[in-house]
């Protein structure tokens, strides 16, 4: 069991799209995950317009320090996001970004927003969400750019 955790870029702002997923895939590799795999959400809705890559990738829940030095690596990334943090013991979701939380039906979100401040969490996953409050309280000016 362990923690999937979900990467995205715009695949429209970005030149070579390769270099940014071997980008992602390498720190993930670096931080010793399980397994990774890619996909592409293409949305061509009115209100909204979404081309982006999605990278999932899987995370031992015993390897906590290399999942908080793997969040801290691609957050700190220029045009890369993190979409959703899910811990597969559990079957729950522990973190979603604003825009995940837009795409899910309605009354998942509102589950999920009851859910996250209602719940008690197990001391991995406080650390997770303590280091994705950190993270999202940085300036968005901290982020530095790859080379791709």
């Amino acid at each position: 069991m362990g923690y999937n955790i979900e990467v995205s870029f715009n695949i429209l702002r970005n030149n070579n799209l390769t270099e940014l997923q071997e980008y992602i895939v390498s720190v993930a590799k670096t931080c010793e995950c399980n397994f990774f795999y890619s996909d592409y959400e293409i949305e061509k809705k009115l209100n909204i317009q979404r081309n982006h890559m999605v990278v999932t990738v899987n995370f031992d829940d015993k390897n906590m320090e290399q999942i908080i030095k793997f969040l801290n690596k691609i957050k700190k990334t220029k045009g890369i996001y993190i979409e959703s943090i899910f811990n597969e013991e559990t079957n729950g979701m522990i973190y979603a970004s604003q825009y995940y939380l837009t795409v899910m039906d309605k009354y998942i979100a509102q589950t999920y927003k009851i859910t996250r401040r209602e719940r008690s969490y197990s001391e991995d996953e406080t650390l997770i969400l303590n280091e994705m409050d950190k993270i999202n309280k940085t300036d968005k000016t901290d982020k530095i750019k790859v080379n791709v």
